[in-house]
């Protein structure tokens, strides 16, 4: 039997789905790819880039998970001559807004400020009545043509907790704010970025992947979880010893913290320190670590060097943490501290930074890496 209905304009099955129940409006993606693929067909709308936020405002208001005239999740908006934003409503709450690359190679520069939250703005604009509230966020290739509309649009969403930001080309300067709300922020990925100023006092979550940039945290953060991926390197020339102080009170207070490659590296052909006594004072009045619980050791060459930087991360610790290595890449190895006159228990001779009463050794426990997964993305 030919299909007549299948052939029908899109307008006319919209309007058929709609006089369905919803249990039985669902199940027409059953009937053929024609079906399923008018269940994921995109609103297609043109405009300027000034348009952007009222165009992606309106998406979202206009959205019914219930009404099949309504529950579109994917949203494209043409600005400009070549301005193109992918939009995409995710269950739980979740946005993503994808914007063209524009000359990736050759990309110009821009400052963005983004402000979330701001109590001002929660008593002067009443969020847009909807059935979908933007608790996350993705942001992926906002360039300097599309940055100001952007922050515009954020500054509506005020139940905003979690916000990604993947992949912005010519970004150099960053500043997020919020008062209220934001609990965790990702940053992937931005090569030119050299600035990051951050004002959000109850962020719990902190990632970043990319060229280290000067940070300018406004508060002494306590993170839950904080990772650095800093393996491309500074983001600049310059770059001194002193300018990680900035991101020492933002990853101080956090229970698990991963950095991916040290950002400073000592170079044994130059490296001079002319008063010992100097730097051993400098490193006693440091920020000490009150609450780390897990240090886990990866990268390192041998168990030498992961005992060295224990000996030499005594000083700031207050607690005894729980020690996991990985430098077989296989086992967890747990390295524990034990008196020096305890010779029969160690595994190692005693190293030469290590004069007082105490130094390591390790043992062998099972499923240890339960304690401390790694982030997904760290073997990237």
């Amino acid at each position: 039997m030919e299909d007549f209905i299948s052939s029908l304009p899109d307008e006319l099955l919209f309007h058929i789905i709609s006089l369905l129940p919803f249990e039985s409006a669902i199940q027409t993606i059953f009937l053929s790819t024609r079906w399923r693929f008018l269940w994921n067909l995109p609103l297609v709308q043109h405009g300027t880039k000034e348009d952007v936020p009222s165009a992606v405002s309106g998406f979202i208001a206009n959205f019914d998970e219930h009404n099949p005239t309504r529950n579109t999740r994917r949203f494209r908006f043409h600005f400009g001559e070549y301005g193109l934003l992918s939009a995409i409503l995710a269950p739980n709450n979740k946005l993503h807004l994808h914007f063209s690359d524009e000359n990736m190679q050759n990309p110009k520069h821009f400052s963005w400020q983004i402000e979330l939250n701001n109590p001002q703005n929660l008593s002067d604009h009443q969020p847009t009545p909807s059935t979908f509230f933007i608790k996350t966020l993705n942001l992926t290739s906002v360039n300097h043509i599309s940055s100001e509309a952007v922050s515009c649009m954020v500054s509506k969403f005020h139940l905003l907790e979690n916000l990604k930001i993947i992949g912005c080309h010519g970004l150099e300067s960053m500043s997020i704010g919020s008062d209220t709300k934001l609990l965790s922020l990702t940053i992937f990925d931005c090569p030119h970025l050299k600035s990051l100023h951050i004002r959000s006092y109850k962020l719990r979550t902190f990632l970043y992947r990319g060229k280290f940039p000067w940070f300018l945290p406004e508060f002494h953060f306590n993170l839950g979880n904080a990772m650095l991926d800093s393996r491309q390197g500074p983001a600049f020339n310059t770059f001194k010893t002193c300018d990680f102080d900035r991101v020492l009170l933002t990853i101080k207070n956090s229970e698990i913290l991963t950095l991916c490659k040290w950002t400073f590296e000592i170079d044994h052909n130059s490296y001079v320190m002319p008063n010992a006594t100097k730097c051993s004072k400098q490193v006693s009045r440091c920020t000490k670590l009150q609450h780390l619980k897990v240090v886990k050791l990866e990268g390192f060459d041998n168990q030498d060097n992961e005992i060295l930087l224990m000996e030499r991360l005594r000083d700031i610790i207050t607690v005894e943490p729980l020690i996991l290595s990985t430098s077989n890449g296989i086992c967890l190895p747990n390295l524990i501290r034990v008196p020096s006159h305890d010779s029969h228990s160690r595994t190692m001779s005693h190293s030469l930074v290590s004069q007082e009463m105490y130094s390591y050794k390790f043992v062998q426990v099972k499923h240890n890496n339960q304690l401390c997964p790694k982030h997904g993305h760290i073997s990237l």
